[in-house]
């Protein structure tokens, strides 16, 4: 059967490829055999219909930053939480991103010292140091590292009193905390494969640093991999008055080397909450389904 042209859009029916060569408009649809999925095209890309994603509640974050909030390359609003990003320096908004399913993200690859922060001003808003747990999941691209082979980079940063000092930043290969008297928990971890790393990161940590876990779900993978040992207690010297998360890299950096290059699509917080593996996989299936991992 031809295709059906219904108030511009094509309706293409059932096929087992996305079709080609023929002219189509936003809101044009067609049924993918291959992979039993809606796809809707919005006139620059195809991106399939999620059921899962649209229904996904946002199980116990307490900050939620949805790839729907971001609206340019210096906001990105928040749905939980009222704390949005804003950015300092220049980052690049892609609106129809090839890696995330032809969903939005932010990401930076050149700027040295360019960072988002959601930015209260207020001490322990986000973390109360040692008193509190806390947990976050994201969905990002790391296309190269910056901080050699002794620490991670920027890619999520408690952000301690508006300046890099004592700030504890963690990522896919590690952390990092600003300032030589301070020591890192995790240091470096080898990446798991060659540059870009795809994929849902998430860290789980305890009072005081308890039972601190990095964990990672690569696009495309079947299980959760856990990124060096698990830690007990937290950096030396890092455990009060942060007042915001930074993505990218620290407030008022003056080194070039530690920010995060690659992108990202969604965020979720938990402040004082160590998620338990049930909600991890809950997030899991949301974020695989929605951004096609």
């Amino acid at each position: 059967m031809s295709p059906l042209i219904v108030g511009g859009r094509t309706l293409f029916g059932a096929l087992s490829s996305q079709p080609t060569g023929i002219t189509t408009s936003s809101g044009s649809e067609y049924y993918d055999t291959t992979q039993n999925k809606l796809y809707v095209y919005d006139g620059s890309a195809w991106g399939y219909v999620s059921t899962t994603a649209a229904n996904f509640g946002g199980t116990e974050a307490t900050h939620w930053w949805k790839n729907e909030g971001i609206y340019s390359s210096s906001t990105w609003t928040a749905a939980r939480g009222n704390e949005n990003f804003a950015a300092s320096g220049t980052l690049t908004y892609t609106a129809s991103d090839s890696r995330f399913n032809n969903l939005k993200s932010i990401g930076n690859t050149g700027n040295d010292y360019a960072y988002m922060s959601a930015d209260s001003g207020t001490n322990g808003t986000f973390w109360n140091g040692g008193t509190d747990k806390f947990s976050f999941i994201m969905v990002i691209d790391k296309v190269q590292h910056n901080s050699g082979t002794s620490y991670g980079d920027g890619c999520f940063i408690q952000q301690r009193a508006g300046a890099a000092d004592m700030s504890w930043s963690i990522d896919l290969v590690g952390d990092h905390t600003w300032g030589g008297s301070y020591g890192e928990k995790f240091g470096y971890i080898a990446p798991p494969g060659s540059y870009p790393q795809k994929g849902i990161l998430l860290c789980r940590c305890g009072i005081s640093g308890a039972d601190l876990k990095i964990e990672w779900w690569p696009a495309g993978g079947s299980t959760w991999s856990q990124r060096g040992s698990t830690q007990q207690g937290l950096p030396s010297g890092v455990n009060n008055s942060f007042d915001a998360i930074n993505i990218f890299n620290f407030t008022s950096a003056t080194g070039t080397t530690h920010r995060f290059s690659g992108a990202y699509a969604e965020i979720a917080y938990f402040k004082d909450v160590y998620i338990s593996d049930t909600v991890r996989d809950a997030w899991k299936t949301y974020l695989v389904d929605k951004f096609n991992f």
